[in-house]
């Protein structure tokens, strides 16, 4: 056997979420001759209450990721698709991660027990997911070491999301650092929509999970909900049949009070959590607080000021002795003023300032970060105006000039129109630059006579050329298409020492572009029965600049997307109180490694035994026993599962 197989069959078994992992996983990607590839260590609404929603009324549901201002999803010039509570409800998702998979417009592959890879419009694996911002309650939640984020670490009370909203496309003008092929905006219900008690149980032969939730009124302010929750993920199979071993449990708790004060109204929220993984002994634990003050102007503008601090902490203990760790502690400020001129002018702008404390030490190989502990700071100011042209045209130019202490500065503009054409049809267009800065790992990893610090590594760029089409077909029917095309430039490589190949070091000789199609429609074939289909088809080309080469081979930096994703979502309302749901999905082969096309459904049941009571049946990854779904080495195959559930308001 090779021993470079069986380190890293060892290694994935330890973990590769953990930040010495994927310091490992990215230096294994470097060269053979490393030896790398070893180290990798809305109110729930009834059918015929969607389906009835003129395009007026489909207008109103507003959104706040496009503008960072509250709009029309209907007359947002974005690919944007949103997530209602409803979805989330009726479909029986068992986590965050899961959840996303109802959005057709991104691709969500796990990994393993623990682990996802999610991106937007490609670049998608465990290495190259580093292109998406994530945002929980306006928490970013990516971390500085490898610009992705841990999955397994962020738990949300499902019931408790009010909505999530999906650009696929760059957000970098408004959000900044990350923002680059996309933006997940999480945004939960305010405490006064969450009242009373809830318990949410699922208990299955993979996933068992609980959350329990109370609210009630703050005196004659505001109101409040506390929480806690516990979940366990069993094992997965690696490809050649035995277990995985990666089973983990996780528990969490939090709070939200939403109280009118200071002139305005106050948000207070937090939470706190603990990660046990089974074999080895690895532990992630963290908590988080955000404060947000909002004021309503007399003129119709508003002012909101918001700072959280994160502090998260990920160890790992191997088998056979040593072990890693690492740890990141966040505080955010911004501020953003938003405020109209006449009837036609609609500005926003604000400014913020983030700083990140971290510290990574491994004793498991001889990957290390040097310096071993660093702070990072990222500054940032932005200014956007929607400018109401005639003939129903709004034009949004906007532009965000950000700093941070790795890679300078940033300028990151853009310009969008949309157009009104009738009351059933509207058009968009956008140009768009996003900047994605270094991590630390692209940085400062280091191995002697391995891997060298790479403190010439820039940012990777983006400038993306979109447009879209939104209809409503019929009373009943919703139609969205986007297209674009993506120009990247100076994109991760590996480059080899001059005469000796070792050390290697990352740098930027990588360029090229993807261009593809997102599109999604919701049909009511009946008043009780609604549809919801979706696709997606991506293509690639990149090359190395003249004079650069890569050892590690371009898919380290661009993953293995499926050239296709087709899904079909059903709701149905049946007759005593029953719903049911089934989801279908078929993602294409990825490519250059051993990860067929496969084809997938999810069926729920769910039956509203009382007025407070509902009773459910749900079958997850149904057609297959086990199937893969990312390339990480050694790839694991995620088994068929099935739960019971039950869901009490009280």
């Amino acid at each position: 056997m090779d021993p470079r197989n069986a380190v890293a069959a060892h290694a994935r078994r330890r973990r590769t979420a953990s930040c010495a992992a994927l310091a490992a996983a990215l230096a294994a990607t470097l060269t053979p001759l490393a030896a790398a590839q070893s180290l990798q260590l809305a109110t729930a609404q009834s059918l015929q209450q969607l389906g009835s929603l003129s395009i007026e009324e489909l207008a109103a549901i507003e959104i706040t990721s496009v503008s960072k201002r509250a709009e029309p999803l209907a007359s947002a010039a974005s690919a944007v698709y949103v997530i209602s509570a409803d979805d989330i409800r009726r479909s029986g998702v068992t986590s965050l991660p899961e959840a996303l998979r109802l959005a057709p417009n991104l691709e969500v592959a796990r990994v393993d027990s623990q682990d996802y890879a999610i991106s937007a419009r490609g670049m998608n694996s465990v290495n190259a997911s580093n292109k998406l911002l994530v945002l929980i309650d306006g928490r970013s939640v990516y971390t500085p070491f490898f610009s992705s984020v841990f999955w397994d670490q962020q738990q949300v009370t499902l019931a408790d999301i009010e909505r999530i909203e999906v650009i696929s496309g760059p957000g970098g003008t408004l959000w900044g650092a990350n923002a680059v092929n996309g933006v997940v905006n999480i945004v939960t219900k305010p405490a006064s929509a969450t009242t009373g008690g809830l318990v949410d149980a699922r208990l299955g032969d993979f996933t068992q999970r609980a959350d329990a939730r109370y609210g009630g009124r703050l005196g004659g302010v505001g109101d409040y909900r506390v929480y806690a929750l516990a979940d366990r993920e069993g094992d997965t199979r690696l490809a050649d049949g035995p277990s995985a071993d990666d089973a983990w449990k996780a528990r969490q708790a939090g709070f939200r009070a939403d109280l009118a004060a200071l002139a305005g109204s106050v948000t207070l929220q937090g939470d706190v959590y603990e990660n046990l993984v089974d074999t080895p002994g690895g532990r992630r634990s963290g908590g988080n607080v955000l404060g947000r003050w909002t004021r309503r102007l007399d003129n119709g503008g508003d002012v909101e000021v918001q700072a959280y601090y994160d502090q998260q902490s990920r160890s790992d203990v191997a088998a056979t002795g040593g072990g890693s760790s690492d740890r990141v502690r966040t505080l955010d400020v911004e501020a953003q003023h938003a405020f109209a001129i006449g009837a036609t002018h609609r500005i926003v702008w604000g400014l913020a300032y983030r700083t990140w404390d971290d510290e990574f030490t491994n004793t498991a190989n001889p990957f290390v970060l040097v310096p071993q502990a660093q702070t990072l700071d990222l500054a940032s100011v932005f200014a956007q105006d929607t400018i109401a042209l005639p003939h129903r045209v709004d034009l949004t130019l906007g532009a965000k000039y950000e700093y941070n202490s790795f890679s300078g500065s940033a300028l990151m503009p853009s310009a969008r129109v949309g157009w009104q054409a009738d009351d059933d049809n509207f058009l968009w267009a956008a140009i768009s630059r996003a900047v994605r800065p270094p991590s630390r790992l692209e940085r400062d990893l280091t191995a002697p006579g391995i891997v060298d610090t790479s403190p010439g590594f820039g940012a990777e760029k983006l400038v993306a050329y979109e447009a879209g089409y939104r209809t409503q077909l019929a009373p009943t029917a919703t139609l969205s298409v986007s297209l674009y095309y993506n120009d990247y430039d100076d994109l991760r490589t590996t480059s080899p020492a001059p005469v000796t190949v070792l050390p290697v070091s990352f740098g930027n000789g990588l360029e090229g572009h993807t261009y593809g199609v997102d599109a999604w429609a919701s049909v009511s074939v009946l008043p009780w029965w609604r549809i919801d289909p979706g696709v997606t088809l991506l293509r690639k080309d990149f090359h190395l600049k003249p004079g650069q080469s890569d050892i590690a081979g371009i898919q380290t930096v661009l993953g293995h997307d499926p050239g296709h994703q087709v899904f079909l979502r059903s709701y149905m309302d049946l007759p005593h109180a029953t719903t049911l749901y089934v989801g279908l999905r078929h993602i294409g082969g990825l490519d250059d490694v051993d990860v067929p096309a496969y084809f997938e459904a999810d069926v729920r049941l769910a039956w509203r035994a009382t007025r407070n009571l509902e009773l459910s049946l749900a079958g997850l990854n149904l057609v297959h026993r086990f199937h893969a779904e990312a390339s990480a080495p050694p790839i694991h195959e995620i088994p068929r599962s099935v739960y019971a559930g039950l869901r009490w308001n009280f």
